[in-house]
């Protein structure tokens, strides 16, 4: 089964890096896909495609999918090619996409065709979630257990405040982002 890491990773940060460790014991590989979103601003994909592979070269189980070049946001046709390419997928994501998961075209088709591990976020209650929203695809999610303490926005303010943040991503990351001044 291959894992595909849909976020905006903006940037990667080394909460991102443990969860794809975490479940490499069960997954083949994990794959991350940046994506672009109509709510939040981000920087531009290329970016954060390129601190993501700077992650990825050091991990034989991770790599980088650039599907996203083709395509201006997330959906089911995308999920599909990405399981052609693939074959045995899981989709992983944070349990706030989840919470939005039933706003996407399609969703029913998503829940009914992919399994989701879904990582904890924001102290949601991702059971509720998932009795509220999806009780008749609860078998199609796995929950992990994950404490983070890590976000991307945690970062992206800590640069704009100039106050330290390099013991949040990995090393080479942080000097991608300090060398070219992005985020401020």
């Amino acid at each position: 089964m291959i894992g595909i890491f849909i976020g905006s990773f903006n940037p990667p940060t080394l909460a991102h890096l443990n969860i794809a460790i975490n479940l490499n014991t069960k997954l083949k590989k994990v794959v991350f896909v940046p994506v672009n979103s109509k709510e939040k601003t981000l920087i531009e994909l290329e970016e954060r495609i390129k601190m993501l592979k700077l992650l990825a070269k050091k991990y034989s189980f991770l790599e980088v999918e650039e599907i996203m070049k083709k395509y201006s946001y997330m959906n089911y046709k995308v999920i599909d090619i990405l399981k052609k390419k693939y074959k045995k997928i899981s989709l992983i994501i944070g349990s706030d996409l989840l919470e939005k998961l039933d706003t996407y075209d399609n969703y029913h088709y998503l829940l009914t065709n992919y399994t989701y591990t879904i990582i904890p976020r924001n102290n949601c209650n991702i059971d509720e979630i998932i009795n509220e929203k999806y009780l008749k695809y609860k078998d199609k999610f796995q929950i992990i257990n994950y404490n983070n303490t890590i976000s991307s926005s945690m970062v992206r303010e800590l640069i704009k405040e100039n106050k330290d943040y390099s013991k949040l991503l990995d090393e080479d990351i942080y000097l991608y982002i300090k060398n070219n001044k992005l985020y401020i």
